[in-house]
Parts: structure tokens; C-alpha cells; sequence
């Protein structure tokens, strides 16, 4: 058994020097020749896709650029990359991102990660394909944002690595995936993939995300910028803190037992060992796993048929078809003369359309039971 340690400040805003002391306190915690013998740096961000800075969706620019200050200055080669999902450009992504940028201020090499070839492993049977860039940088810097999910109920340092997957593979993945046991199976599956690569974990909650994440959920000043070596530790304290168990986070239990983890031997500063995120909505993102667990197996079907939620294009849908061109399985279409349409019967609940509009245009249906479950 190991006893990795979680860094966590408080800071309240981003003020540059505020992150940058932060980020080069968490990395001086690092051992061995890992960071003097390598040349080459990934940032891998949070570039879900097209969101400003202030909506809380995306690693803020703020972090980064203090990530990218504290290799630069010690003479490294610095890549920031990311394989945002949809149909968006990358271009698009960059520059709403407010990442564009940093690429003019610094002297560092944007990628995008499903351009540069990829390689396909295998886990226990499961198959996925992984950016060559995870490959052609010895340091790898996971630098994750602090939200809720609707599908994983947590977003954390774990679930941003999916964006090594390139491009609308990932959406294929989804399609495959649609429920949440099956998407943690694959989500282990890529932590087994890419755990030894990754150096160091951040996570930006300085601005987090509660009630519907990952997209489309409330921006809140959590204050806390966190860091660890260890990716399912760092998920476990950041879980914790929103008020999650480690059953709630479908992924977490095995992630931690793959590296040998005992929750209490996570090691945190004092004054974080039982903080709790002021009145955090996760409500609504726990979903009907919760209470599926306490429902008799002979009434499930019956639950099953009176317990359901889609997705729903909105009347705040500016027909951009963003959606229409991210749905895996093509369960969305023109209506004509409307704004598209969602098939229920076709839909898999991916919610990659929640995620993916730019405009925030996508509800989730609920029926009067999920309603009254969900509140």
C-alpha cells in the first residue's frame, strides 16, 4: 500500500502569482530525475470546447499560463494540447478558450491531440486509441477543472485524460458506452492505459462547476486549486470535498485499488481534512443510480418504465446544429422548419449534446418521478 499526499490551496480569484507560487509549491514535491532529464512537456488542459474563461467548463488560461511559466523557466519545451469533442474547430476551441493567446505571449507548441497519429492499446478486452503525443513528451501534466458530471456524477484529474482519445472517437466510444457502469469500465481502462505517463495532476476549482456538469452546470467560487502525483487520490479528496462518496464516483474504487490505495492514508493539509464545499448542488447529477440501489428487483421494471430523462433541444436553440453533428449514433435531426429534434427511442443518453451546445440550449426531461427523485 501507498500514502500519496494531496496538495490543496486556497485561492480565490486568478491572480497569476498567486496560481504560479501554488503550482511551483505543488511540483517541488516531486522526486527523482523525471523532470531534469526530459525535455519535452504536455500540458494536457480541459478544452471540452467553444466556452469563455468565466463559464467554468474549461481549464482558465490563468492556470495554464503559470503551468507554462514554471517549465519555460527551467528551460523546457512546452506543448499545450487538448482533443476537444463535437464538431467545433479546434481553432474555434483555442480562441473562445482564451488559449490562442498564450500561444502568441509564449514561445510554446499548441497541438491538437487527434491530429498527431494515434496508438491503440488494449485493457481486460477493452480497446482504445491514445494520442502519439502521450508518447512524444516525457513530462505529461494533467491539468484538469473541478465539475460536476451527468453521466460520472465527478469530473476530475481521471476523466480529463479521455481527451487523450482523438477526436469524435471519443463520441464512438460513448456510443458504445451509453451507461455508467460500462463508460467507468472504459474509464479504467484508459487510467490502466496512460497512468505511468502522466507526472502530475492539477486541478482548477478556483471557479468550479456544481448542478448540471460538465457544461452546463452553475459556476462556483470554490477557492481551491489542488495537485497530486497520484490521479485517483487527487479525484478522491476533490470528490470528498463536493460531498461525493466513493461509491457515488463509479470509477473511483477500482482506480484506487489498481494503485494500491487506502482512502484513509491519503495524505492532506490539515485544515482540508474534513472541508466541505459550502452548499454544493450534486443533486441533480447523481441520477438514478442512487436510487435504483434501495428499489427490490421485483419492482424494477416497473421503476425503469416510470423513471426516465432525455435530452431535449430547448426554445433558447439558435440552430447552430452543433448538436445535430455530435450525437454518436445520429438520434438527433432537423425538424423541418424547427430546431432539431432528439429520438428518444434511438437517443443512448450519452448527453454529448448537453455537453457539446455552446449556447447552453439542451434540458434534461425528466418524468414526474425523476423530477421528484432528482430535486
Amino acid at each position: 500500500m501507498i500514502n500519496p499526499s494531496v496538495q490543496i490551496r486556497k485561492i480565490e480569484s486568478y491572480d497569476l502569482s498567486a496560481v504560479e507560487e501554488a503550482v511551483q509549491s505543488f511540483l517541488s514535491q516531486l522526486k527523482g530525475a523525471k523532470l531534469s532529464r526530459n525535455k519535452r512537456v504536455l500540458i494536457k488542459t480541459n478544452a471540452l470546447g467553444a466556452f469563455a474563461p468565466q463559464r467554468a467548463v474549461t481549464t482558465h488560461p490563468i492556470v495554464l499560463e503559470a503551468i507554462i511559466r514554471y517549465f519555460l523557466e527551467r528551460g523546457k519545451e512546452v506543448w499545450l494540447g487538448d482533443s476537444p469533442g463535437g464538431t467545433v474547430s479546434f481553432n474555434t476551441v483555442w480562441q473562445t478558450c482564451e488559449y490562442a493567446e498564450l500561444a502568441e505571449r509564449y514561445p510554446i507548441k499548441v497541438v491538437n491531440l487527434s491530429t498527431l497519429g494515434f496508438r491503440e492499446l488494449s485493457y481486460r478486452g477493452i480497446k482504445l486509441k491514445l494520442s502519439e503525443a502521450l508518447w512524444q513528451c516525457g513530462i505529461v501534466i494533467n491539468a484538469a477543472k473541478y465539475k460536476t458530471h451527468s453521466l460520472m456524477a465527478f469530473t476530475g484529474a481521471l476523466k480529463n485524460l479521455y481527451g487523450l482519445v482523438p477526436g469524435m472517437v471519443k463520441s464512438e466510444y460513448h456510443r458504445d458506452n451509453p451507461d455508467t457502469k460500462s463508460f467507468s469500465d472504459l474509464l479504467i481502462a484508459l487510467f490502466a492505459l496512460t497512468r505511468h505517463r502522466v507526472t502530475y495532476s492539477f486541478i482548477d476549482g478556483i471557479v468550479g462547476m456544481d448542478g448540471a456538469g460538465p457544461s452546463s452546470g452553475n459556476p462556483r467560487p470554490f477557492g481551491l486549486f489542488l495537485g497530486s502525483t497520484s490521479i485517483p487520490a487527487l479525484d478522491t479528496v476533490a470528490a470528498r470535498m463536493l460531498g461525493f462518496g466513493i461509491s457515488d464516483v463509479p470509477y473511483l474504487s477500482e482506480a484506487l485499488h489498481l494503485e494500491g490505495i487506502l482512502p484513509s492514508r491519503i495524505k492532506v493539509p490539515t485544515s482540508f481534512t474534513h472541508y466541505r464545499i459550502p452548499q454544493a448542488d450534486i443533486s441533480v447529477v447523481k441520477l438514478r443510480k442512487e436510487t435504483l440501489k434501495y428499489v427490490p428487483s421485483v419492482l424494477r421494471y416497473a421503476f425503469k418504465k416510470l423513471y426516465f430523462y432525455h435530452p431535449q433541444v430547448s426554445e433558447r436553440c439558435l440552430r447552430c446544429g452543433i448538436c445535430v453533428k455530435s450525437c454518436p449514433v445520429k438520434a438527433i435531426t432537423w425538424a423541418e422548419k424547427e430546431r432539431p429534434f432528439v429520438n428518444r427511442e434511438q437517443c443512448i443518453k450519452c448527453m454529448c449534446c448537453h455537453e457539446m451546445c455552446p449556447h447552453n440550449a439542451i434540458d434534461i426531461h425528466k418524468s414526474l418521478l425523476a423530477k421528484a427523485v432528482l430535486r
